[in-house]
């Protein structure tokens, strides 16, 4: 039971990619029904759990929450544009590498000399992992190419940021989960209403309450319920079980977008994708077992 508890995170988070596809919109649009549907898990946890919350606990989770909107809305984007299949391991895989060398600079993780030999090892592999599901091959037209490699680089940044903050700042003030998701998901609402405003001038369209956005909410409550799983698994499973087997979204989702989606991709594109996502699994879950 601990173990499916642990896997929860995993299907869910990976069924994301899954939910904004058949729920449909543009990118906003799917950022924004994901803020509504995960502050309403959000208040939620603040009603029934009632977790002791300061004004520096509030202020980074914010901070994170704002962190989230921006790397969402690249990976909507990214789903879009490149399909789950390639977008899930370079976005994973890139969170992966900026949390753990944050952790490693800021927050004094892998402490030992082997740990660090080993950790470095892992974000070597989780580079070469996302490298190779970034390739195309010669069948793809220069046009194709250079527009991948455009929402490619927007991918890794929007993720080497956003993520980046979502994952580290709470660590700050050491809030634990109960405490940072509700103030967490105040900052990704605001966030997502604020960049739909901006998007609006431009679009000319009702972005705050269209379809599409009040159906993405169910993106939002899987990606809250999936939050609320990783918590429970780590207190049950501990930080290194929980964290680990959550990153196996990076299977559900790729597979998701390539058996469920019908992504399409030539023999030696999907040859590419494959070996980069294994080296990726190998490398988070490595970096899962270092203490």
């Amino acid at each position: 039971m601990n173990i499916l508890i642990a896997l929860s995170p995993a299907i869910l988070w990976g069924c994301n990619p899954l939910w904004a596809h058949f729920c449909g919109g543009e990118s906003i649009e799917q950022l924004l029904g994901a803020t509504y549907g995960a502050f309403i898990i959000g208040l939620l946890i603040f009603i029934f759990k009632q977790p002791t919350i300061t004004a520096w606990d509030f202020l980074w989770c914010f901070l994170a929450g704002v962190g989230w909107s921006v790397g969402q809305l690249t990976q909507f984007e990214g789903f879009i544009k490149l399909g789950a299949a390639t977008t899930t391991p370079i976005s994973a895989g890139t969170q992966l590498v900026g949390v753990n060398l944050a952790g490693v600079m800021f927050f004094g993780s892998w402490k030992s000399p082997m740990a660090k030999v080993i950790g470095f090892a892992a974000v070597v592999l989780v580079m070469l992992g996302v490298y190779l599901t970034t390739k195309t091959d010669q069948q793809s037209t220069p046009k194709q190419r250079n527009n991948s490699a455009k929402y490619v680089i927007e991918l890794i940044f929007g993720s080497l940021f956003g993520y980046g903050c979502c994952s580290t700042l709470p660590k700050i003030p050491g809030t634990n989960g109960w405490s940072a998701f509700p103030p967490q998901a105040v900052g990704m609402i605001v966030t997502a209403v604020l960049l739909s405003l901006i998007l609006k001038q431009y679009r000319g369209k009702k972005l705050l309450f269209s379809k599409h956005t009040f159906k993405n909410m169910l993106t939002g409550f899987n990606t809250g319920l999936g939050t609320f799983g990783y918590l429970v698994s780590l207190m049950i499973n501990g930080v290194s079980t929980a964290f680990t087997l959550s990153q196996m979204s990076i299977v559900v989702g790729t597979l998701g977008g390539l058996f469920i989606l019908h992504e399409h991709k030539t023999r030696k594109a999907l040859i590419y994708t494959i070996a980069g996502l294994i080296l990726t699994v190998i490398g988070g879950v490595m970096t899962g077992f270092i203490h």
